[in-house]
């Protein structure tokens, strides 16, 4: 095992996929709440803008790079670099997405999800995991291990929603160098209370908890768990798929399931990934991508807490790694990526 891995993965998949749901939601659009675009109104666009870079390493249907408020690329550019060195393949899953990307894609169907402060968030979650757990046993007979990253922005906010429906107390991460939990915390209570809701009374019923609380992400993750049996599934993600673990433990979703995020989440000293995690009773897998090496200074402050994961970052980090790459060469390429992506014309 390399060094920047944590801890032992076991054996190497033989015919590993790398998956990401892409979807939108409202709550994202709520000021302050989600650093994935430079404004409220880019939200729409990254998603399908993440797919375009990875599949292509160009940005076409979005005015610009994806990015943060204070500059950090998305995290996009370090999964696309992973996927590069190893030649693992990729596949993008749309559900509930406005702005669809000009790459090929598999379309789960749904609307974008709604301000959870609003009114219910995820139309027919049902009919989005039945959809994604028919693609899941599709995707069965064509490997061996399947990587399920997200690109949703807000995606922290609704994750943090259903927890508290399902009786969880532990906090979420954030794309922002410093956790908005304050307004995180203030959105959930709001959303709760225009549902009806309160801590754990929904902890029999997560289908009701990604439909009043939730995303289109969650149930479509979820179903494809579901779907994938047989097949090691490793969520690649921070608290948005530990949420989703802790859906699948609710809907008594059983296999070999696992989930892989970045050493910037395990550090995160306002979120809870472990202990999320360690309810479910699932493993958890971390990598370092040792981004504090870059030569690109946006690149670089990942290492203090900007964005830290997004786009199964942290899983195909850890793929790579499996598959021999050094954290020299995931750096390298990673800035390579970055340097030569193609934008749109102006």
């Amino acid at each position: 095992m390399p060094n920047w891995i944590y801890p032992d993965f076991g054996p190497r998949p033989q015919r590993p996929l790398f998956l990401c749901i892409i979807s939108n939601s409202d709550t994202g659009k709520i000021p302050g709440l989600s650093a994935a675009g430079t404004s409220p109104a880019l939200t729409d666009y990254t998603p399908g803008a993440d797919a375009e870079l990875v599949e292509c390493n160009k940005i076409i249907t979005m005015p610009e790079l994806p990015e943060a408020p204070g500059g950090s690329p998305t995290p996009a550019i370090v999964t696309k670099a992973a996927l590069n060195l190893t030649g693992i393949p990729s596949l993008f899953v749309a559900s509930g997405l406005r702005m669809k990307p000009a790459v090929p894609y598999v379309e789960l169907g749904g609307l974008a999800g709604n301000d959870i402060r609003k009114q219910s968030a995820v139309d027919n979650p049902q009919g989005i995991y039945e959809r994604a757990e028919s693609l899941g046993r599709k995707l069965a007979k064509l490997s061996d291990c399947v990587f399920i990253g997200e690109s949703i922005a807000g995606g922290t906010t609704t994750a943090l929603a259903v927890l508290r429906a399902l009786g969880y107390s532990g906090n979420v991460s954030s794309s922002f160098a410093s956790n908005p939990s304050e307004l995180k915390g203030q959105v959930v209570k709001e959303a709760m209370a225009r549902a009806g809701v309160t801590q754990g009374s929904l902890k029999d019923d997560p289908v009701t908890a990604v439909k009043e609380l939730g995303d289109p992400m969650m149930p479509a993750a979820v179903g494809l768990m579901s779907g994938l049996k047989g097949c090691k599934v490793v969520l690649a993600g921070g608290t948005q798929m530990a949420a989703v673990l802790v859906l699948g433990k609710a809907m008594g979703v059983e296999g070999d399931i696992s989930i892989a995020t970045t050493k910037y989440i395990m550090e995160d000293k306002t979120a809870s990934f472990r202990e999320i995690v360690d309810a479910t009773g699932r493993p958890y897998y971390y990598a370092d991508p040792g981004l504090e090496n870059s030569k690109i200074p946006g690149v670089q402050i990942y290492a203090q807490g900007y964005v830290k994961e997004g786009v199964g970052m942290g899983g195909a980090s850890l793929l790579a790694g499996l598959y021999g790459v050094t954290q020299k060469q995931l750096v390298e390429e990673t800035d390579r990526v970055l340097m030569t992506v193609e934008l749109p014309k102006k």
